[in-house]
């Protein structure tokens, strides 16, 4: 069975709105946040209705309900991503608080120990890291953009405590070989952490394939609502790693007169009161990640893709960075004659919602040499239909910058 993507499309009811030129709308900023199902804002409303209380140690029918919802997302969760128990959920606000905290474990390394990364990660990945003493190398990407495994293995040595890196780079859409990488870190005693933040709208994620250590990611890139996602951690690490927050709900005792004793994992790791209506989004977007047929998805978007860079390709005045038919649907390019800001506004003018910038990846950047790019991101609810707007709307780049040349 084929992929019904004007199905799939009805499930979003933002995706019928039009912007302010009473332009409709064609979103193709996927890669920042995705749209949310009316499943998920429907469970979030059902719960303020109806759930609306705080979870643990409420000893009444309402904050059990809630309890009953977040620890069963943490549940679903586990499931999803085939971790081996619930405990090695963390839910969180998202990625950027998975790493800060997995960062935050690592206060006592010095200089002579090593942390790896790749030169496309994003700034949540690279700045919880340089807080640290230690020494940060940098793995270099191939011709073609991708990453270098040699590379990787002549910067992989005894010293190298932490790899970091993104499963799919967030400007590229660059997969990156996890398992291969956390192979040979596990070799030489190091751990793999995963920036999971562009992958779990992308499909199912198996952490014990990829054989990560840790795996952090957000829910709006995912169907789900911004400001919730979870952290995945192997359960004997996270064992032995101290609080990020303290508060409420960590403790089974606190005495001004000795140490705090702090409860098992991960409820030692979610002090205060924690986003529960997001946690309700979160579970019925990863309820709505298991409905869809990822196999016919993926051939769909497949072939969106292979379309928009055959767009891009027949314009001389585009240069699509580092194209490859193995990636995911984000797609940056430069406009030769325009700035990517001037070509998102002009984008906009058609309806067409792209992102532009540097997308948060400025060391990637310098390496290619460029102050930034023109992003387009693609998900299962996009068309071809949509696609084929991008001609008008580079036609008409092309017209402005003509007149205004004559002036």
């Amino acid at each position: 069975m084929s992929f019904d993507v004007h199905a799939f499309r009805q499930e979003f009811p933002i995706l019928s709105g039009h912007n302010r030129f009473e332009k409709p709308l064609i979103y193709f900023d996927n890669a920042a946040t995705t749209q949310l199902p009316e499943r998920v804002i429907g469970a979030m409303a059902y719960h303020l209705r109806t759930t609306n209380a705080n979870v643990h140690r409420g000893i009444y029918d309402l904050s059990a309900k809630a309890e009953e919802i977040y620890e069963s997302t943490r549940r679903e969760i586990a499931h999803w991503i085939n971790a081996r128990e619930p405990r090695e959920i963390i839910l969180n606000s998202g990625t950027t608080e998975g790493i800060n905290f997995l960062a935050s474990q690592f206060a006592s390394l010095t200089t002579e120990d090593e942390i790896i990364l790749f030169v496309q990660e994003h700034h949540a990945n690279i700045l919880p890291w340089q807080r640290l003493r230690a020494t940060i190398r940098i793995v270099s990407m191939t011709e073609a953009g991708d990453f270098d495994g040699n590379d990787f293995g002549h910067k992989l040595s005894e010293r190298t405590r932490i790899v970091s890196i993104a499963h799919i780079g967030n400007v590229l859409g660059t997969i990156n070989p996890i398992k291969k990488i956390a192979q040979m870190a596990h070799r030489v005693g190091a751990l793999c952490i995963v920036d999971g933040a562009q992958s779990l709208g992308h499909g199912p994620i198996d952490v014990r394939e990829m054989e990560c250590d840790f795996f952090a990611t957000s829910a709006h890139k995912a169907f789900g609502p911004m400001g919730i996602g979870f952290l995945y951690g192997r359960a004997e690490h996270l064992e032995h790693f101290q609080p990020y927050h303290l508060g409420g709900g960590i403790v089974d005792r606190v005495a001004f007169d000795q140490p705090a004793l702090f409860r098992e994992i991960p409820t030692r790791f979610e002090a205060g009161t924690p986003n529960v209506v997001g946690v309700t989004g979160l579970r019925e977007a990863i309820r709505f990640l298991g409905k869809i047929d990822w196999i016919e998805a993926q051939r769909y978007g497949e072939g969106l893709k292979g379309h928009v860079l055959e767009i891009l390709g027949q314009n001389s005045s585009i240069e699509v960075l580092k194209p490859n038919n193995q990636r995911t649907g984000i797609i940056s390019f430069i406009h030769r004659s325009a700035h990517p800001h001037d070509v998102a506004s002009i984008f906009d003018s058609e309806g067409i919602a792209v992102r532009a910038g540097h997308h948060c990846a400025q060391p990637l950047m310098h390496a290619l040499g460029i102050g930034g790019t023109v992003r387009l991101s693609l998900a299962p609810y996009n068309t071809l239909e949509e696609i084929e707007q991008l001609v008008t709307a580079m036609d008409k780049i092309i017209h402005i910058f003509k007149k205004n040349s004559h002036r």
